[in-house]
């Protein structure tokens, strides 16, 4: 029989034929598979990635892509059509030009600001006349170091602002470590009313000064959700009884003398009643003071007009402003309270007597229009009517 030698071994014809079909179908099937795969569609979107705190730069216009993708279809429901899906790619460090833009457009808004509040100023000139008030003085904290004032507003952000100023001035923490008793009570900072009045002039000439502020109503419903309508916090802050067992003396009907003793659970409507109150209005606590009369700011020249609703962007701007973000950043919306949804702000403020409305509009119109915020529609519904 006919065989084949090698230095190694000896196989049959028969073997080799064998070996050499399995070769021819192993090659067969690379073929067809790599062709199914380079034939199909090759998906090169960018990973829809998010951060959760972003600033304007990261969505400049001239990084926007927009890219058509197949919206998945429901199960038993059959898609006639796709839809258009914006796709934002996001620069992670923002390149100079985008800065200088953001910068420019955060200016403009500034001077939109200071202009609009300079007008509300001259067409109610009693907010311009004497001096300034002991409130308004013990309302500034005095951050030495970077020769700032800070007008602090409660339910505006202020605890994270006191963190922010500091680790401006050098504590160690990190800044989400710093609680809000920390924030609040030990910060080491001195309050201008603390300076002589030559000093307290002196600064508020020379220093750079800023103030933010939030829409009225939905500050005054943070004030109350928060302190009045949580039981933990209720408990633990025990300063605020007070002011809860005068509304339910004065506001709620056949009052138990649990009620009476402790304050606990008064109603909307009924802390409402009490800040509608002309009596009530000169004992008002700062939590729902009005902003205007904390920060004075007709009389006082501010820097920088901050708002809670867009406090990344404000903060971005005057921490840049300032030659510190380098330093210190602002903590994301994660490490605050969470701003009043629309749906909770009509539920609250649609279950008020128009009567009410009204005299709540006219103690915090002011407020309103010195910081461009637009009557709430509740009320202009109401009007309507």
């Amino acid at each position: 029989m006919l065989t084949i030698e090698t230095s190694q071994s000896v196989y049959s014809p028969r073997f080799m034929i064998g070996c050499l079909g399995v070769l021819f179908l192993y090659c067969a099937f690379v073929v067809t598979f790599t062709t199914e795969i380079f034939d199909g569609d090759i998906n090169l979107r960018t990973p829809d990635i998010r951060s959760a705190n972003t600033f304007p730069w990261e969505h400049n216009d001239d990084r926007r892509v927009t890219r058509k993708t197949a919206k998945p279809q429901n199960v038993g429901r059959p898609t006639t059509q796709t839809k258009e899906v914006e796709r934002v790619v996001i620069t992670k460090k923002p390149t100079q030009k985008q800065i200088d833009r953001f910068m420019v457009e955060q200016s403009e808004i500034q001077s939109e600001r200071k202009e609009n509040l300079a007008e509300i100023c001259r067409r109610n000139t009693q907010l311009t006349r004497g001096d300034l008030t002991y409130d308004t003085l013990r309302h500034i904290y005095v951050h030495e170091k970077t020769k700032l004032l800070y007008c602090f507003v409660p339910k505006v952000a202020c605890s994270n602002w006191k963190r922010v100023l500091m680790k401006l001035d050098g504590n160690e923490k990190p800044i989400d470590d710093i609680s809000s008793h920390e924030a609040h009570f030990r910060n080491g900072m001195k309050r201008l009313v603390s300076y002589s009045v030559e000093a307290q002039n002196e600064k508020l000439k020379s220093y750079k000064k800023f103030m933010f502020a939030r829409n009225p109503f939905t500050r005054i419903l943070s004030a109350y959700k928060n302190k009045y309508q949580d039981p933990k916090m209720y408990a633990k802050e025990t300063y605020f009884h007070r002011f809860a067992k005068r509304i339910m003396k004065k506001y709620r009907k056949n009052p138990s003398v649990h009620d009476l003793m402790t304050g606990e659970g008064i109603t909307w409507q009924e802390f409402a009643q009490y800040l509608t109150d002309p009596s009530e209005y000169s004992s008002f606590d700062d939590h729902w003071e009005e902003t205007y009369r904390i920060c004075s700011p007709c009389k006082i020249s501010y820097d920088f007009l901050g708002k809670l609703e867009t406090i990344n962007e404000d903060a971005k701007y005057i921490l840049r402003s300032l030659n510190v973000s380098d330093t210190v950043t602002y903590p994301p919306r994660a490490n605050s309270h969470p701003t009043n949804s629309a749906k909770e702000f009509d539920k609250y403020y649609g279950s008020l007597e128009t009567s009410v409305l009204k005299r709540l509009w006219k103690i915090y119109r002011i407020d309103f229009e010195l910081f461009g915020y637009e009557m709430p529609q509740v009320l202009v519904n109401r009007l309507q009517k």
